[in-house]
């Protein structure tokens, strides 16, 4: 093993499929660091497979990386953390908007605390099952989503979204979660701050415009807005049951006008699907773009990270991305 410029490579195997990894160490709860050197990097070797690593520093350090590995031929780019350093790395394929090469593919080693993209996908959670997919997997080209939104110095700023995104609710919800210890699991991490945002959450009057088509605006008091390529977030909330990542179309559901008192009695539906039958949770036709315009201003959450606020706008980039998954009906 040995270091160039804070790329460590293995040349022990001589293995002609090569892996860039980009590792978040600080990712689930702090110990995916030590979960890489017991249980990831001995995994790798045991399989015989040829990579290089990176470890990220900083926030949006993996995006960085990531470009800078591609640009410097990486042709298969490994994230390994959790859903925010997947959607990190995801953002680092482009550059100005565009994909820096069509031909580089993406590989996931979830080591987070939501595991929400890889259960989309129906990736196992364990190491050895996530590797062999890496070494034996297929390759499929999947959906992402450009959204478009306020950060929070006020600029306009542009994002790719890789799973789920939303505005209000979810949005206070994954901020309490960040700054809270993840130490009890995801499913717990994600049901308390979804609670404890309940109990501060008032709905705000938003306006949803599908496609560009102003004569078929949709208006109503949003608790929530969620933009669907996958299916889960919050740690295992079944946000959008129906949605399927290379279809070319977003999924749109809203949560209008519920009490606190409603909220906290269907949060549980919430993970088996349940809540599209509560009266006030709304599927909207499926689109290509979606722009909301809100009252007051909006968190909005992408892939698990609060990153800015309304007005937004989302619009699918079908099958952009090259994924390395299993060869798997249950997308379809």
């Amino acid at each position: 093993m040995k270091a160039n410029n804070n790329v460590f490579i293995n040349e022990t195997v001589l293995n002609f499929f090569i892996m860039h990894l980009i590792i978040n160490p600080k990712s689930g709860n702090g110990r995916t660091e030590k979960r890489w050197s017991k249980e990831i990097q001995p995994l790798l070797d045991e399989a015989g497979l040829k990579y290089s690593f990176e470890m990220t520093e900083y926030q949006n350090h993996a995006t960085e990386l990531t470009r800078i590995a591609i640009k410097n031929g990486e042709k298969y780019i490994i994230a390994v953390g959790g859903d925010g350093t997947f959607s990190e790395v995801v953002n680092g394929f482009f550059e100005h908007n565009e994909l820096i090469n069509q031909d580089c593919v993406l590989g996931l080693i979830s080591s987070g605390t939501g595991s929400d993209s890889i259960r989309t996908l129906g990736h196992e959670r364990d190491f050895p099952s996530q590797i062999e997919i890496l070494k034996s997997g297929i390759v499929k080209k999947i959906d992402l989503v450009k959204a478009k939104y306020k950060d929070f110095d006020g600029n306009d700023t542009t994002r790719i979204g890789f799973n789920v995104l939303d505005v209000g609710l979810g949005g206070d919800v994954v901020d309490r979660v960040n700054r809270t210890t993840k130490v009890f699991g995801g499913k717990f991490s994600f049901l308390i701050g979804s609670i404890r945002g309940i109990l501060h959450h008032k709905p705000t009057r938003v306006r949803l415009i599908f496609d560009d088509n102003e004569e078929n605006a949709y208006e109503c008091n949003a608790n929530l807005v969620v933009i669907g390529n996958g299916k889960y977030f919050g740690g295992g909330m079944m946000a959008c049951p129906h949605a399927i990542n290379d279809d070319g179309l977003l999924d749109i559901l809203t949560a209008e006008g519920l009490s606190r008192m409603q909220l906290l009695k269907n949060i549980g539906k919430l993970y088996s699907g349940e809540h599209l039958g509560v009266p006030g949770i709304r599927e909207h036709p499926r689109c290509k773009k979606v722009r909301i315009e809100a009252e007051t201003p909006i968190f909005l959450d992408i892939d698990g990270e609060q990153v800015g606020t309304t007005d937004c706008e989302f619009q699918i980039l079908p099958k952009i991305l090259n994924l390395k998954t299993i060869n798997s009906s249950n997308q379809s």
